[in-house]
């Protein structure tokens, strides 16, 4: 499976919206300084397939959804989230490096 994403995707990314465009959503590793804000989600990718979804739950207190991915063709991945439903969400990797990982968010699948 993760012979189809770059390496450096195997990592907790955190969301950097102030980089975000019109349909591109751009994160950063954990660590990186980025400016104040009351919360940020965040995601992750392992190796074997895991996703997890970080967020603010409805208290405010940091929340962990565990997932799973599946490598598409042409850069895309699926991924199944209890909180998306049945569908799950298609992302497409339009790049990443070990300083930042830049993501489409397509259309829900069945």
């Amino acid at each position: 499976m993760a012979n189809h994403l770059p390496s450096t995707i195997f990592q907790h990314w955190i969301h950097s919206r102030e980089e975000d465009t019109e349909d591109i959503q751009v994160y950063r590793p954990i660590g990186y300084q980025f400016p104040p804000s009351r919360g940020r989600n965040g995601l992750e990718f392992r190796p074997n397939g895991e996703f997890i979804l970080y967020g603010l739950g409805p208290t405010d207190r940091p929340q962990k959804i565990v997932g799973s991915w599946t490598a598409q063709s042409n850069n895309k991945i699926k991924i199944d989230v209890s909180v998306w439903g049945d569908k799950g969400r298609m992302m497409e990797v339009i790049s990443c490096d070990e300083k930042v990982l830049k993501l489409r968010y397509l259309d829900s699948t069945s």
